[in-house]
């Protein structure tokens, strides 16, 4: 009998079928583990990217904000461009960067302040801030509403009255209203500015000097030294000092600095508010801006270098020595000076003088007290949206 020939290849191929599809599987899911791992570290490399994007905005914001001190900074900040490499090669996709652009606000369309109107008055002294940060191809941005902490006036007068229908009753010529400018030392320039300034027809307060006072109120033109002037926005004057203010006065009680510097000094300048009928004794002074949301009286020696702002009264009580403001007034209603106002004669609604009160103008003292107010302050802060174009996890 011839027996057919053993075929031991086609026992190993039936046997050889479970271990390939074994070992297929086994090698599916193995890639299926490295694929997944892959996804997962470039998730990780993705998130990472977007983080180190999002510090460098905020970099740039911070950036910013310290590159905006200085004197009238805020009147040109459109003009400036803000970018840096913060770390990596300049050029690479991995290098950490930011770029910065200013645009400003209040004719924008937008809510800049998120009080739920667009382009108020108010919002036309703000900036809109937008600052892009990149690493690894990924973009975030953080945009910022700048708003200045103290928005200077710019002085038109030694003295400014808001109301051009005052009275205007002054005793006496030992009082001093000059335009003349003088530096911190009260020496001389050559600029001059009105003694007052009238938000409106001047004519009436001019008409009420006395024959004898020509020379109590210098300054452009020589004696005699009043004019019309451009209009003061007291409202901002207000909100800027209630958001800034670093000294308090209260109302009801007699203010006075407890010791020497803490109403400020040129070097570190001050600005005090109070709302309501502010009090202030003599025998002392400081410098910066006072604002008073209401009447001020001021009695007794006071020496201050700067602005002193009411929306009401200023009355310079008399007696006590000299008073002497080295900067510059700004009165909304009126200017007392003399005697007790409620008792000297002058009927309430008056600027009158009498006594020993000097209202002196000076370019380098505003100046200073500018530069050291003109800092930002970031009204409000958000994300997004980032450039087109770009991704952000």
């Amino acid at each position: 009998m011839t027996c057919r020939p053993h075929s031991p290849g086609r026992e190993r191929g039936s046997a050889l079928v479970p271990a390939l599809l074994f070992a297929m599987t086994v090698m599916a899911f193995a890639m299926s583990i490295v694929t997944s791992g892959l996804a997962v570290n470039d998730q990780r490399r993705s998130l990472a990217a977007a983080q180190r994007a999002q510090d460098a905005a905020e970099s740039g914001i911070h950036h910013l904000v310290g590159a905006l001190a200085g004197p009238g900074r805020y009147r040109v900040l459109s003009d400036m461009k803000l970018d840096a490499v913060l770390d990596g090669d300049e050029g690479s996709d991995a290098a950490r960067r930011y770029e910065i652009t200013i645009a400003p606000a209040g004719d924008d369309e937008c809510d800049n302040d998120l009080d739920g109107l667009a382009d108020e008055p108010d919002e036309k002294d703000m900036y809109e801030a937008t600052s892009t940060g990149h690493a690894d191809r990924i973009a975030k941005t953080v945009r910022v509403t700048l708003l200045a902490r103290y928005r200077a006036p710019t002085m038109p007068a030694a003295t400014y009255i808001a109301d051009p229908d005052a009275d205007l009753n002054l005793a006496g010529n030992a009082f001093l209203i000059s335009g003349q400018d003088v530096d911190l030392k009260g020496v001389k320039t050559g600029e001059l500015v009105p003694g007052i300034g009238v938000a409106g027809d001047a004519s009436g307060i001019l008409g009420q000097l006395g024959g004898k006072q020509d020379d109590n109120v210098v300054g452009t033109g020589g004696d005699r030294s009043v004019y019309s002037v451009d209009t003061i926005d007291f409202n901002q004057l207000i909100e800027d000092a209630v958001r800034s203010a670093n000294v308090r006065l209260r109302s009801g009680t007699v203010e006075k600095p407890a010791n020497e510097g803490d109403w400020g000094t040129i070097e570190t300048p001050a600005i005090l508010f109070g709302s309501g009928d502010i009090k202030i004794s003599g025998g002392g002074g400081g410098a910066g801006v006072i604002v008073v949301d209401g009447d001020l009286t001021i009695s007794g020696a006071f020496q201050w270098h700067g602005l002193v702002i009411a929306r009401g009264e200023i009355t310079f009580a008399g007696g006590g020595g000299t008073k002497r403001v080295t900067g510059g007034v700004v009165v909304e209603r009126d200017v007392l000076s003399g005697t007790d106002a409620n008792t000297s004669g002058f009927g309430s609604g008056d600027l009158a003088i009498n006594g020993t009160v000097d209202i002196l103008f000076s370019k380098e003292t505003l100046a200073i007290i500018n530069k050291a107010f003109a800092t930002y302050s970031i009204l409000n802060w958000r994300e997004g949206p980032n450039p087109p174009g770009e991704a952000a996890p």
